[in-house]
């Protein structure tokens, strides 16, 4: 009986014991901290600071003998812009010159979006990694037809200038590639620059008008020698620079992300040039990079190089040693200006007029090219023939033209062509024809 009793008093106790326990943590208040909204800035905007000196000044090209002109080319589609982020103010004494000094853009931030839906832009850079970088033409126009590359970048290290093939289509210092419409008047009607890769803008600049820097005072571009211009910065260190758009034609914002193909603006002639064209420099960790060799080169010209082009446009970007730039026929002698303006080009004209005169503008002419010239008429017959002596010198761009007169009784009506001819080294180097009507 005692064991017994000794067990049910235990059992009371250990109940008692139990219940105390259950008790005190029950009546414990939370001790969790209360949540707190935290305010979701936007990333802090870096100051545009402006650097020392000129880092991006862009050589005028070679004084020319004569100029060129084309047929007009029809007008390209224009993409539609990007939808606009928000971009922060920039100062108005940057310049394009400047910009490799200033350090990358920030992450950009579109108005209105919660931060998880923001561009993933880090992301997209360890993406690309994965891949060479590799650039697209920045031009939408048919290189070698109705568009030209007139200049590479000088890779010779000491003052000669060469090309990467070590030919001559360069200028002591020149640091990118130039891309041009025949004539002005191709540029009028619009030759869209687009992005040769995927990124974001770091800097641009417009409002500088296109005129031929030879006829502005000395000095009148100093600090401002890319004209209007856009910069793209990419993943690893890479940046790409668009100089001499056209003035209003700039269609992105700074801070936006844009895509390969997306437009950037129109070719043009602003800043230090002397014809229109677009500038393209390329740039890895702030050095000089020449897209047809890439990376590392082993030797300064006409080596096995990586070429930073992707496939598509390794084709369209193919080296051109010079060539026929345009050509026409008029009725009357005529100026380079008059021709490089695209205006003297028609395909009627009255076979009573002063002349019949046929005209050409050529670029990369080397010494000892041959150039030619012939009109033939309806009937099959040669109106006009002429060979010039070997050309004495290496220049950048040659106008030239020839013809006749017109007969006292004018000239048979009916169709008439002109063809030029360049001939290097013995052998037939382009050729380009033109037809015009008398009536």
């Amino acid at each position: 009986m005692l064991r017994w009793g000794l067990v049910a008093v235990t059992a009371v106790l250990l109940v008692i014991t139990v219940l105390m326990f259950v008790d005190r943590f029950s009546d414990d208040p939370p001790t969790a901290s209360p949540m707190i909204a935290a305010s979701q800035d936007a990333p802090a905007t870096a100051t545009d600071t402006p650097a020392s000196g000129n880092a991006e000044p862009e050589t005028a090209a070679p004084a020319v003998t004569r100029e060129q002109s084309a047929p007009a080319t029809a007008p390209l589609p224009t993409a539609p812009a990007p939808t606009e982020p928000y971009s922060p103010p920039e100062s108005s004494t940057l310049t394009v010159a400047q910009f490799v000094e200033r350090p990358a853009a920030p992450m950009p931030v579109v108005l209105g979006q919660p931060p998880e839906s923001q561009p993933k832009l880090e992301l997209a850079r360890q993406t690309a990694q994965s891949a060479p970088f590799s650039l697209t033409s920045p031009v939408a126009c048919d290189l070698g037809r109705n568009c030209f590359i007139q200049q590479y970048m000088d890779v010779d290290p000491g003052p000669a200038a060469q090309d990467f093939m070590c030919g001559h289509l360069s200028y002591q210092g020149h640091s990118g590639t130039d891309f041009r419409p025949p004539n002005l008047k191709a540029m009028r009607d619009g030759v869209p620059v687009i992005a040769a890769r995927g990124g974001v803008v770091r800097a641009l600049r417009d409002g500088m008008a296109d005129v031929n820097v030879k006829t502005l005072p000395e000095g009148a571009v100093d600090g401002r020698e890319c004209g209007n211009a856009v910069v793209l910065t990419h993943e690893d260190g890479w940046e790409t620079q668009y100089c001499h758009l056209q003035k209003g034609s700039v269609s992105v914002r700074k801070g936006q992300i844009v895509q390969a193909g997306d437009q950037l603006g129109l070719i043009g002639m602003s800043g230090k040039a002397q014809f229109p064209h677009v500038h393209l420099s390329v740039r890895k960790d702030g050095q000089k990079v020449d897209p047809f060799r890439g990376l590392d080169p082993q030797v300064a010209c006409g080596g096995d190089y990586r070429p930073l082009w992707d496939a598509a446009s390794g084709q369209q970007v193919a080296y051109q040693p010079g060539g026929i730039l345009d050509l026409g026929m008029v009725d009357r002698q005529l100026t380079p200006d008059q021709a490089a303006s695209g205006e003297f080009s028609p395909s009627q004209l009255d076979r009573n007029g002063q002349a019949l005169v046929a005209w050409y503008y050529v670029f990369g002419i080397r010494q000892g090219d041959v150039m030619s010239i012939s009109i033939t008429g309806p009937d099959g017959n040669r109106v006009f023939s002429q060979t010039l002596n070997p050309h004495p010198k290496d220049q950048a761009q040659y106008f030239a033209f020839g013809g006749r007169r017109t007969p006292p009784d004018g000239f048979q009506p009916g169709t008439y062509r002109a063809e030029v001819q360049m001939i290097r080294n013995g052998a037939l180097h382009d050729r380009r024809g033109v037809s015009v009507t008398l009536h």
